[in-house]
């Protein structure tokens, strides 16, 4: 993630998230530790409110595409 390409906005416009995607799923408390890190972070970047609400929705059916949108915040986050 250091040398990942930094993105101007936390979520991809118009992508949506689906719960039914046909990707893999991914390891549960990895996902889960993501999601609470950025919770843990909206108090000081509530500009990430939404995606990040978004995004935990999918913490019990959680697929590749999910984490690749919690990848992209972090991008977000790392050039801001």
């Amino acid at each position: 993630m250091e040398d990942s390409k930094l993105v101007c906005t936390p979520k991809v416009i118009g992508c949506s998230l689906i719960s039914n995607d046909e990707s893999t799923i991914v390891h549960q408390p990895t996902y889960r530790s993501m999601i609470d890190s950025l919770l843990y972070l909206i108090g000081t970047q509530p500009d990430i409110m939404h995606v990040v609400g978004i995004v935990g929705r999918f913490q019990e059916n959680r697929k590749e595409s999910h984490l690749q949108a919690v990848k992209r915040i972090l991008k977000y986050l790392q050039g801001s």
